[in-house]
């Protein structure tokens, strides 16, 4: 089966075509403890939604970007539709209660992704529920219902690139495979997340784990997989620190040593990336103009601590992964 990046199906039909700010939706899908979520709110640019080291995903939520909003607008449905709550400034904490409500199926949430450049209106994002926890079948029939239903125009498959090939991850991609096996107008981003967490030192560099991950996928069936490694918590806590957001000491922990990664190994994990070369040559041409800015203002350390932190950014993956978004939209917009 193969996913490839332009994605227009040509049946024959004519397809509408779309603006700017048509919607463009997004569905991302994982086991639990990928760090689905955390890949989600480092596309939004701040915690909105929750994350912890346990299945925290209960209910379907949908994001939508909405240019100059002050706020994130939000509503929660019942199993039977029916609103339960809505609020006009929805709180990361409003959202863990909601989520954590079993009357609840789905979030509806609407505001400003503080992300630069600013993504075009429309695009919507789609958290799902980790189909694997054994505490609640709920979940996997929710997951489930968000693919058979949802009118994504892509899928981010989130994986966890230190849990390579488990049996729930691998079962998970089967079931996939198979629901879009006559839907083959879906592009899928394969995100191998948490590579900063690998070990170089004892061989678990990213070129190698890559190649592990597309061994796999090709294995499973999916042919010439799009593959981006990826470190989410740390473009998340990056995007927060250039918004002057407020971190905790284990994040700005993290955020330190992703910093000094960054001065040693700048490049690896954008050359490890699997994506068209179109893509790749615009996020190195980003990288290097950012690099030039820094040597224009090398005297000034506070702007050299703000470029090295969009750098940071850029090599992270989330630029990769917004360029293709991108990218995709054009080619709907303009096929």
């Amino acid at each position: 089966m193969k996913h490839a990046t332009r994605s227009v199906a040509r049946s024959g039909k004519t397809r509408p075509r779309q603006t700017s700010s048509a919607p463009f939706d997004v569905l991302v899908l994982a086991t639990m403890s990928a760090g689905k979520t955390s890949f989600i709110n480092a596309l939004i640019g701040q915690e909105l939604l929750h994350t912890a080291n346990e299945a925290t995903t209960a209910c379907m939520t949908r994001v939508e970007h909405r240019q100059g909003a002050q706020a994130f607008d939000g509503a929660c449905y019942s199993h039977n539709d029916q609103e339960l709550a809505r609020l006009k400034d929805t709180s990361a904490a409003m959202l863990r209660d909601w989520n954590a409500n079993s009357e609840v199926k789905r979030i509806c949430l609407k505001g400003n992704f503080k992300i630069v450049p600013s993504p075009a209106s429309g695009l919507v994002l789609h958290d799902t529920p980790g189909p694997n926890n054994s505490q609640d079948h709920k979940h996997a029939e929710l997951m489930l219902e968000a693919v058979r239903t949802v009118s994504f125009k892509a899928l981010c498959y989130v994986l966890n690139a230190s849990q390579l090939g488990t049996q729930d991850d691998r079962a998970l991609l089967a079931q996939i495979r198979d629901e879009l096996a006559t839907r083959p107008d879906h592009t899928i981003y394969f995100i191998l997340n948490k590579v900063d967490l690998l070990d170089p030192e004892t061989g678990e560099t990213i070129d190698a784990y890559v190649g592990k991950a597309h061994r796999y996928l090709t294995a499973i069936g999916f042919d010439q997989p799009i593959i981006i490694p990826t470190m989410a918590n740390v473009a998340l806590y990056a995007r927060k620190a250039l918004k002057a957001q407020t971190l905790t000491r284990s994040q700005r922990l993290r955020l330190h040593q992703a910093l000094a990664y960054l001065q040693e190994n700048k490049r690896s994990l954008l050359h490890a990336t699997v994506v068209p070369d179109a893509i790749k040559k615009d996020v190195f041409k980003a990288l290097n103009s950012l690099e030039r800015q820094r040597q224009l203002k090398a005297l000034d350390a506070q702007a050299c601590e703000k470029n090295d932190l969009q750098q940071l950014v850029a090599i992270s993956g989330l630029k990769t992964v917004e360029a293709l978004i991108k990218h995709q939209r054009q080619s709907i917009k303009n096929p």
